[in-house]
């Protein structure tokens, strides 16, 4: 792909709530940047642990009138509540477990990657350690999940499905 059709794909790519769940500040600023250069302008949110992941999913607290997020892009390693424990608890919640959520990880021990999709996470990537490869991560994921798929719109509040016609 040229980097002129890049550049105008990623400023047409329709705009995403997107929640990064991320501990290291390092790596959260990096990561927000690079989904900005990407072209995610507005809609890009972060929280620093697990247990504000989900109080922000579930709109309690100081994320009571947050929307709730199109895509989470979950790092796996957090203090107080593993990003495993995110993901069943998310996955698990029936007017939650639409929202598709992204696993990044510094390691792509099998275990985890198993763990991962034995929990119904959408998709697993190794956090590259070179910045340009993980720009480009970033930029294919932000592609992938705003541009190629149709996003699944939250569960009804009457808790039932629609028929197809």
């Amino acid at each position: 792909m040229s980097k002129a059709v890049a550049i105008s794909s990623a400023v047409s790519a329709p705009q995403i709530e997107l929640l990064v769940v991320e501990s290291n500040p390092t790596d959260t600023l990096l990561t927000k940047e690079a989904f900005k250069a990407a072209g995610l302008t507005s809609g890009l949110r972060s929280v620093t642990d697990g247990e504000d992941a989900l109080m922000y999913v579930h709109q309690q607290g100081k994320y009571a009138n947050v929307k709730t997020p199109d895509v989470i892009f979950l790092d796996l390693s957090h203090p107080r509540m593993s990003g495993l424990d995110v993901l069943k608890a998310v996955k698990s919640t029936p007017e939650l477990m639409h929202i598709p959520i992204v696993v990044a990880a510094g390691s792509d021990d099998p275990d985890f990657v198993r763990a991962v999709y034995a929990l119904n996470g959408n998709c697993f990537i190794r956090k590259p350690t070179d910045l340009a490869q993980f720009l480009r991560s970033v930029e294919s994921c932000y592609q992938f999940w705003s541009t190629v798929v149709t996003l699944s719109p939250p569960a009804s509040k009457k808790g039932r499905l629609g028929s197809c016609r």
